[in-house]
This record gives structure tokens, sequence and C-alpha cells, in this order.
């Protein structure tokens, strides 16, 4: 049972809850960094967050050089199925903005590796239009 609550605890906050279900939805690996700016959070509060998800068994990492990205795991157990079956089930419009700064932010790689400090002023653009939606 303490692995259903822990799992339960990882994803209950809302903030938690978003970036897992982006993390869900897109299936793909992604850098603190990307995560921190599609989100609008702190790099802190991410890398929290990622750190109980990846107590939780709900992602999994590979390191990339000096950088980590994160995935979702290929869930094996039933609960896990069921739970990723419900996260993914959920309408687009949840996540619709965060999953648009993600693939935007996710452009933006160089060399397959993230970028720390963007500069680039279309996303500087970008994330003032989403600030007033």
């Amino acid at each position: 049972m303490i692995r259903y609550e822990t799992i339960l605890k990882a994803i209950a906050d809302e903030k938690r809850f978003k970036l897992i279900s982006l993390i869900i939805k897109e299936n793909s690996e992604f850098y603190v960094c990307e995560l921190t700016d599609a989100l609008g959070e702190s790099q802190y509060n991410i890398s929290k967050y990622l750190k109980e998800f990846k107590v939780a068994n709900l992602v999994k990492i590979r390191r990339v050089g000096k950088g980590i990205l994160y995935s979702p795991i290929e869930p094996e157990e039933d609960f896990l199925k069921l739970l990723f079956k419900a996260i993914q089930s959920i309408p687009d419009d949840y996540i619709k903005k965060e999953r648009e700064l993600l693939k935007l932010r996710v452009n933006l790689r160089k060399d397959n590796k993230c970028i720390a400090k963007i500069q680039n002023q279309n996303w500087k653009e970008e994330i003032e239009k989403n600030k007033t939606n």
C-alpha cells in the first residue's frame, strides 16, 4: 500500500499534476529548464517535483553530458497503466498552453541540449502572449 500512497501523493498537488500530465501526454524526454519555462515555475520546484516522480517510479532519467532528460516510464503494473491512461484521457485544454510552450521551448535546443538562458526574442514574445491568456 505504501507504493500507491507514494504515487498518489506525488501527483496530488495541482502544479505537480500539471507537470506529470505534460510529461505523460507529450511522451518524450525533457530537460528541467524546458519544463520550468513551459510551466512558469522555478527550476528548484520542478526539480523537486521530478525527484518525487522518480521516487514514485513515474518517470525515468537519461543523462546526456551534464544534463538529465526526464521521460515517463513504460508502466507495467495495471495500476500505473490505468493511471497513465486516465491522465491521457484528460481534455487537452487542461494543459494546452503548457504543451504549446514546451514544444516551442524544445525547438530551441542546440545540439540536442537545453539552452539554460533563453535570449531568443520569439520565446520572450510567446511567454508574454501566454501570460495574458
